[in-house]
């Protein structure tokens, strides 16, 4: 199963077995034999839901009640971060503290 997340997202389930998949990136940039970059494994449960276990950007385990969330979910993860152009907030200081 593949899903284009955008237009620099090429995303494929990888099937490991018959309940495990292999979740990666492969985005356009990459070269055609390239296996991709790993996001995750995912692993469906007895119960039906499906346990993922994030590689990408920090190790995390999530479970799921189909694999388009899986995906859905994904795509979220490889989103850029939304960035402002404002400035920071100020944070509020208080003058130090006088001995006597």
């Amino acid at each position: 199963m593949t899903i284009d997340a955008a237009p620099v997202h090429h995303l494929e389930l990888v099937p490991l077995g018959e309940r495990a998949w292999r979740l990666c990136d492969h985005a356009p940039a990459t070269h055609p034999d390239d296996d991709g970059v790993l996001i995750a494994y995912v692993e469906q449960l007895p119960g039906g839901a499906y346990e993922t276990v994030w590689v990408y950007r920090g190790p995390r385990v999530d479970t799921y009640a189909s694999l388009e969330e899986v995906l859905v979910a994904a795509t979220r993860r490889l989103a850029p971060m939304v960035g402002t152009d404002s400035k920071p907030v100020p944070i509020p200081h208080r003058a130090p503290l006088s001995f006597r």
